[in-house]
């Protein structure tokens, strides 16, 4: 059974063939060569794969796997899951651990939808080399099956793995030293990939909106009581919360109606699809630096991480939403009602508090280069701070 009739899903998404070419799967679930980039990298192609099967399980060369699971994820069955090297790479985590065991956080995110990895691995940097590109991840179907995996899979294999496909997604730059990655070949070769991963991923399920993703942060005190922040799952698409709920002014106020045009305006300019935070992120913003590592992790699972292109409006003055805006990176311009500006931005000490978090705000703000914020509840953060006193006061009254 070829690779698209197993997942149908892979449409579009550049796949290295055995012969060592390169194209994907149309919507007809037959095979289109790009026969321009198979003829730049066929040579290497052939190299390349002949030293990735002498041995699959050691190097660089694979980035993830693609399965489909036995029981439904958030994102559906049809699951890509991370090799650990890749994991520790994406999220990294302060403290000791051994090269094989992956942290709860780790392993919260070793399991993406398809579109979230592929996207993941498209927009890593690394910190000493920004500007070379260090994934270019490609589907490899070698015909094997899920028991093959049992050093991903980290745990006993069962007999359904043995009848479970699976598709390789390798980095087809493994081979070719960083230093040499800053050529046009590979700048195109990337693009089309991310065309065809990418902006796929970008059109969400029916019904679920950036405001779907913001709502899920503005939850009652009774939805963020129990293991809901712990459980692994974000459950951010299934929460059926206005933004009233969360503070924005009321049903049916001025206010109210503000903030969902803004989020509105903003869904449609995002760059790329909303990306999981590291908890440890969190730390950079004074608000969190004295939280322990489960309270940072209970609201890294209900935030995200947005980026939008210069120019996008995020907040409005007047506003009086529990929603604050903390950013991480870029640079944002704030506007006074007197018309005087002045900007911020992400990693320094005023980027360390919320972006105009007085209420009713003070300043209408927008990107004024590309930025990547979070978007997180006041009501939520003060449950999770309130959840750690009434611990502490019980573990003091034992």
């Amino acid at each position: 059974m070829s690779t698209i009739e197993t997942f149908p899903g892979l449409v579009g998404f550049y796949t290295l063939t055995p012969e060592g070419q390169l194209g994907f799967y149309g919507q007809d679930k037959k095979f289109v060569l790009d026969a321009k980039l198979t003829k730049t990298f066929i040579d290497y192609n052939g190299h390349y794969l002949m030293a990735y099967l002498q041995n699959p399980a050691q190097g660089n060369f694979r980035l993830a796997i693609i399965h489909r699971t036995q029981e439904k994820r958030p994102w559906g069955f049809d699951t890509l899951m991370l090799e650990k090297h890749i994991v520790r790479r994406l999220y990294p985590v302060t403290g000791m651990t051994t090269d094989k065991d992956l942290t709860v956080f780790q392993k919260k995110n070793q399991e993406q939808s398809i579109f979230r990895g592929m996207e993941l691995f498209l927009d890593y940097k690394d910190g000493s080399n920004p500007g070379m590109p260090v994934f270019c991840p490609v589907l490899y179907d070698r015909s094997a099956t899920l028991d093959d995996y049992a050093s991903i899979l980290d745990r006993p294999i069962a007999s359904a793995d043995r009848e479970t496909p699976v598709v390789e997604v390798l980095n087809l730059l493994a081979a070719i030293p960083m230093g040499r990655r800053d050529t046009a070949e590979i700048t195109i070769l990337k693009d089309k990939i991310y065309q065809g991963a990418v902006k796929k991923g970008m059109r969400k399920p029916s019904g679920f909106t950036l405001i779907d993703d913001i709502r899920g942060n503005t939850q009652t005190v009774g939805e963020t009581a129990g293991n809901d922040h712990y459980d692994g799952v974000d459950k951010r698409a299934e929460r059926k919360v206005t933004l009233d709920s969360g503070g924005a002014g009321g049903k049916g106020t001025a206010n109210s109606l503000d903030v969902n045009v803004l989020i509105k305006n903003i869904a449609t300019s995002l760059v790329g699809h909303p990306e999981p935070v590291d908890p440890m992120a969190l730390k950079i913003f004074s608000k969190f630096r004295d939280l322990d590592h489960d309270k940072l992790e209970a609201i890294a699972v209900q935030s995200l991480i947005y980026k939008v292109p210069p120019g996008t409006q995020l907040l409005e003055r007047g506003t009086s939403d529990s929603l604050n805006l903390y950013l991480l990176d870029g640079t944002v311009k704030l506007v006074a009602a007197d018309g005087m500006e002045k900007f911020v931005e992400g990693g320094t000490a005023t980027a360390s508090n919320p972006i105009s978090c007085l209420k009713p705000r003070m300043y209408t703000v927008s990107a004024f280069t590309r930025a990547a914020f979070l978007w997180i509840d006041d009501k939520l953060v003060d449950e999770i701070v309130r959840g750690k006193a009434a611990l502490l006061h019980r573990d003091a009254a034992s």
